[in-house]
């Protein structure tokens, strides 16, 4: 009696502790959008996204309790995902205007910033001033480059909006980030770059051969942090941050951490390509390629051998051929848009809600695809076994289905084998694009390390080495397995 007694205190009291502990009131979690190649603003070191900006809303989420969740991608994709509300907010720079304000709102502005020029070292247009520099490069039809969605690429096209009249004759060359602008620059592949000014200084601090014209302003602007329209609380909220945090030294102190003071001078530390941070960054950015490669293949030869089945049946069943036909339409469009596409219209249209690894949205639309070029090889496996092994199959008694599960489609499964092997491989290379949504993979592990050490050279040759090396040991691996089949066929006769 006195155990029964003792074990009922102990239940009560796990069941109370664990009550409390559930009462608990859990962190709210604020999604936060950036694109992450824009040092000092925000920059990936040591395997993490730092800067001003991480700074200012790690700030903000402090004060208020929060949890942030911040989501590396590109610019476009950060400003997309605000006005889509897949993220609360997106911080990178941003800069205010009219015509962003229609899709989405800002806070109050926390930063001033301009647009200069970056020329080559001894270039003719390093000691123009700013009348000059814009005619000559007007005159010259000048390759310019700047970062892509960004004012500067406003500034030399032109635009109403933006109230730019934009450098007549010159030709845009646009860029996904400011670095891959200035090194195409130092590379003599252009002729000027018109970005940000803090960016810009630490540019010309890490690319040889490069300097910013002196006392060339081209723009005045204001950096905001981007909210969904439909969150005005929140916009309120970072207002009365911001506010406060230059109230109370907590802006200025970021400011001096990243910029000093106007005659400071900026200072980059020296960072080694493949140290060990970078190294362990690589190999995350493999497993998770070969993650969404081997679940997107299972994924697609799963769908490909049922949508198959389904366009190849022979049925007068109305509903049986609403099915064929639907089938036949999810080949036509997967086949008939590009991947690129599919995933975009994946992540930000269909499942703009999800905010979860983006990894998994990427599986889904690689294995959607891929589901759509297996059906075809699978389609083409059945057409390649002989017409009449169905009539003798049939000639016996057996129906269309048996037929097709236990003689057609054993054989259609062997013969479509090498093609499902190029399927795999190609899938292994198509995967590169995931980092469009912000997924972490080994494209992105390099373009990353590449931005932070602007050993563009060095860091995408490996990249290409690297993605080599595994296509070549998986179409080994393929082509023993293919061998294998064969041996044991020839042995079985």
């Amino acid at each position: 009696m006195k155990i029964k007694k003792l074990l009922l205190i102990v239940l009560l009291s796990i069941t109370f502790i664990f009550g409390m502990t559930s009462c608990k009131k859990q962190k709210q979690k604020l999604v936060v959008t950036t694109n992450a190649e824009f040092n000092p603003f925000e920059y990936v070191e040591n395997g993490k996204i730092t800067g001003f900006d991480i700074d200012l809303i790690r700030a903000y989420a402090n004060k208020n309790d929060l949890e942030l969740d911040i989501q590396d991608v590109d610019f476009d994709g950060a400003l997309i995902a605000v006005s889509t509300g897949k993220s609360d907010l997106a911080i990178a720079g941003i800069t205010v205007s009219e015509k962003r304000k229609e899709t989405m709102s800002f806070s109050n502005s926390y930063y001033s910033a301009d647009q200069v020029v970056i020329v080559k070292d001894g270039s003719k247009y390093e000691n123009l001033n700013q009348d000059e520099i814009l005619t000559q490069l007007s005159l010259d039809n000048a390759k310019i480059g700047c970062q892509r969605g960004t004012t500067g690429e406003y500034f030399i096209e032109g635009d109403e909006d933006w109230e730019f009249d934009g450098i007549k004759g010159a030709e845009v060359k646009s860029y996904d980030n400011g670095a891959l602008a200035v090194t195409a620059l130092s590379n003599g592949q252009i002729d000027a770059v018109i970005i940000d000014s803090a960016p810009a200084r630490v540019l010309c601090k890490s690319i040889k051969n490069v300097k910013i014209v002196k006392d060339v302003l081209l723009t005045s602007e204001e950096y905001a942090i981007a909210v969904n329209k439909e969150n005005t609380s929140l916009v309120e909220s970072l207002n009365k941050f911001i506010f406060e945090a230059k109230e109370d030294g907590t802006l200025d102190a970021i400011v001096n951490k990243y910029f000093g003071t106007e005659t400071e001078d900026v200072v980059i530390d020296d960072k080694s390509t493949f140290n060990k941070d970078n190294i362990l960054s690589i190999f995350k950015g493999l497993g998770n390629t070969l993650i969404i490669t081997f679940t997107a293949f299972l994924l697609g030869i799963l769908l490909g051998v049922l949508v198959s089945l389904a366009t190849n049946m022979q049925t007068k069943n109305k509903a049986l051929l609403a099915l064929k036909y639907l089938a036949k339409g999810y080949v036509m469009i997967f086949r008939g848009t590009p991947i690129i596409v599919q995933l975009l219209i994946i992540y930000y249209i269909v499942f703009k809600s999800f905010t979860g690894n983006a990894i998994w949205i990427g599986v889904l639309s690689f294995g959607l695809n891929s589901g759509a070029y297996v059906s075809e090889i699978v389609r083409g496996g059945i057409e390649s076994v002989s017409a009449g092994q169905m009539e003798a199959g049939r000639s016996l008694g057996l129906n269309y289905h048996t037929v097709m599960k236990k003689i057609i489609f054993p054989q259609a499964i062997k013969n479509a084998l090498p093609s499902l092997g190029n399927e795999f491989i190609s899938l292994i290379k198509e995967t590169s694009v995931i980092g469009f949504i912000g997924a972490f993979d080994l494209t992105l592990a390099f373009r990353k390390i590449a931005n932070a050490t602007y050993d563009y050279t060095s860091t995408y040759l490996l990249m290409g080495l690297l993605y080599f090396l595994l296509v070549l040991l998986f179409t080994c691996i393929l082509k023993l397995i293919e061998r294998r089949l064969n041996h044991d066929r020839i042995k079985g006769r």
